[in-house]
């Protein structure tokens, strides 16, 4: 039988942030499998994605399959969300979504990176946090340790590798400030 650990690479079984979120991995990729072969209006939908988060999600949360987050235990979504077909969040750093944020199709939150040095043995985690009213277009990276502002955009296809303050938009690879908004 496949296994979620050996796919990420049997090295990381010595670094002991992998120990500590190996068997929520393979929870949540068991869970994102029946999510995302279920349709959002299918009665079961909710309650999978409750389960697979750990906690009561508001009714004005959509989250469009295919789907996939690897820890979703590590994860605190807010109310008024959409997510998109085809995000993928790699969550063992822990994601915070909060109230009225737009993520569009195919985005990629990222908490875990590989060690410069020992890329074999280590792992890096880093928290994201999506604040109030943020808009992540369509085929964005969000990077480990890196928070989106109040009422920023990220612009498409931009990979975001630093914060992002309130009340801009950002764009390119790396993302930089374009613009300021709501002055």
């Amino acid at each position: 039988m496949f296994d979620v650990i050996d796919a990420i690479g049997s090295g990381n079984k010595k670094d002991p942030n992998m120990r500590n979120v190996e068997a929520e991995m393979i929870r949540s990729h068991e869970l994102c499998l029946k999510i995302s072969s279920k349709k959002p209006t299918d009665p079961d939908y909710k309650s999978l994605l409750e389960e697979l988060f750990q906690c009561e999600i508001d009714d004005s949360v959509a989250i469009v399959s295919p789907f996939y987050c690897d820890c979703g235990c590590r994860m605190t979504i807010g109310k008024n969300i959409i997510i998109n077909k085809g995000a993928t969040i790699l969550s063992p750093g822990k994601v915070v979504i909060e109230d009225n944020v737009l993520i569009g199709p195919e985005v990629k939150i990222v908490t875990v990176d590989h060690d410069l040095y020992d890329r074999h043995n280590l792992l890096h985690f880093g928290k994201v946090t999506i604040k109030e009213n943020a808009w992540i277009c369509i085929g964005s990276i969000i990077c480990p340790g890196v928070t989106i502002g109040k009422n920023a955009v990220v612009a498409a296809g931009s990979v975001v590798t630093k914060d992002v303050p309130d009340n801009t938009l950002v764009a390119g690879n790396p993302a930089k400030v374009k613009k300021h908004l709501f002055e």
